[in-house]
């Protein structure tokens, strides 16, 4: 994993921050520029070593997976993961993990905030673990961080606190000194962040990237979720939703086949026809018609139809965690996806890179989901050796397929560098610059105008005054 990721270019803002503009946010503490300073200290990092960033990336990806196979103990949870990383939607895959600034920010704090989640789960067990008063400071720590990365992250790290708190306290008649400290590290570490100038600039509407609510907290939230948040939030995840409505009704046949029939019965038969409709739809959306390609009827049927999805799929997880006693550990994760892409309604703009956090927080709900068709039984039935193999056959295909096109990415990437070099030496004002295989898995990958000409010229210590034309192919001439 370690050779993909030393594979993948340094694109986009990643040239601003491993250039002197990076150090000189950083000698200016980020001031007006934004409250990310976790993040950014990190993609500074990232960006001065190409064998660091690799390792970071592996080290965080892999603890993604293995937080799951911990908080769900269970072995072939690292399977299923593993999968799911492997099918995550192209442009989320493009912005968060390849790209090392998006990297940084959003895979980063989703790692963070597990570690927090993987301490906090066993609450929902009818006897909680005893937990160490010494456990208050790497948890108020550990808060800080994750408080000091991205924004919706922020604001999902004091709700999952608060809420972890009153958890324990309704249902164990408790206060957990470490909750308590992680509550106070995340408040404190959110009023950190957003008391940085840019926030007031951005929230005045005076930013030129970035605003809120011009026009209309309403209107805003409306055109964020029809032309944004429904496409990354669910309708792209086609995979994840086959999975997701295949597994709801194994359930449903676990539960329901001997019931009779009662309203609880018609309203998970309705849940599932509509959670089967749009994965139809999701899977015809995604292969079929081009995002750039739709009228505004279908984008506002698409936005409407998500929507019904998620509602449907919320009443049926409380049907099944109801009959199976496992209510708040289904709402858990529902309530999780919800509360992270409730901050996106009001700012813009917002990318494709805001919602791997969702997408994990889906592979967690489907998780489990599989733990409740898998039972209790010691022995699984239907994840056996078989099972695990066969993911395992789909991850190594899935991971060979990434490693041909990286691969290729990686060799044009330092082609055109050595030419744009070898040209230089030799005097020339004017180069071409060949835009790099693949790029539909890059996120501005070739400078093709200002500021990222610019950028680039300054990450490569390339002259000030020469002039880079992106060609898709070099001319004979060259």
């Amino acid at each position: 994993m370690v050779a993909l990721y030393h594979m993948f270019p340094y694109t986009g803002d990643d040239w601003a921050w491993g250039s002197k503009i990076g150090i000189d946010r950083l000698n200016n503490w980020f001031e007006n520029y934004n409250g990310r300073y976790v993040g950014n200290l990190i993609v500074l990092a990232m960006t001065r070593s190409n064998l660091l960033k690799a390792v970071i990336m592996s080290f965080c990806l892999t603890g993604i997976v293995a937080l799951c196979e911990y908080i769900f103990k269970r072995k072939w949870v690292f399977y299923v993961s593993c999968v799911a990383l492997v099918l995550i939607p192209k442009l989320i895959f493009r912005q968060a993990v390849v790209w090392t600034a998006g990297y940084a920010n959003y895979v980063t704090s989703m790692f963070f905030t597990l570690l927090f989640i993987a301490y906090v789960y066993p609450i929902f067990q009818e006897t909680m673990p005893r937990r160490k008063v010494w456990h208050c400071l790497p948890l108020f720590v550990l808060a800080v961080i994750n408080a000091l990365i991205v924004e919706h992250l922020t604001i999902y790290n004091v709700v999952l606190a608060c809420g972890v708190l009153v958890y324990t306290i309704c249902v164990h008649r408790k206060v957990v000194a470490s909750h308590v400290a992680y509550l106070i590290g995340s408040v404190a570490g959110a009023a950190y962040m957003f008391s940085n100038s840019a926030y007031h600039t951005i929230a005045n509407n005076q930013d030129q990237y970035r605003q809120m609510a011009e026009g209309g907290v309403i209107s805003r939230a409306f055109d964020n979720y029809v032309n944004e948040i429904a496409k990354h939030l669910c309708l792209n995840n086609c995979w994840m939703n086959l999975a997701i409505v295949i597994v709801c009704a194994m359930i449903y046949k676990k539960i329901y086949s001997d019931v009779n029939k009662n309203r609880s019965v018609l309203v998970a038969k309705i849940c599932l026809v509509v959670m089967a409709g749009f994965t139809t739809w999701s899977l015809l959306s995604s292969f079929g018609i081009c995002t750039f390609a739709k009228q505004n009827r279908l984008l506002y049927f698409e936005a409407a139809f998500v929507a019904a999805y998620m509602i449907a799929l919320i009443i049926y997880c409380i049907l099944i965690g109801s009959q199976k006693k496992c209510l708040w550990k289904v709402l858990f994760w529902n309530a999780g996806i919800v509360c992270v892409a409730a901050p996106l309604l009001v700012v813009n703009p917002i990318g494709e890179r805001c919602f791997f956090a969702t997408y994990i927080l889906f592979l967690m709900l489907l998780l489990e989901l599989l733990i409740l068709l898998d039972g209790e039984e010691k022995e699984s039935r239907i994840f056996t050796k078989t099972f695990c193999k066969t993911c395992a056959v789909v991850s190594i295909f899935g991971l060979g397929f990434y490693l041909n096109i990286f691969s290729s990415i990686y060799q044009v990437d330092k082609d055109r560098l050595a030419r744009i070099e070898r040209q230089v030496e030799a005097g020339k004002t004017s180069v071409e610059i060949r835009h790099l295989p693949y790029e539909s898995y890059l996120w501005t990958a070739t400078p093709e105008w200002e500021p990222w000409i610019e950028r680039y010229k300054l990450f490569y210590g390339l002259p000030e005054d020469l002039e880079i034309k992106a060609v898709w192919e070099y001319s004979k001439k060259k």
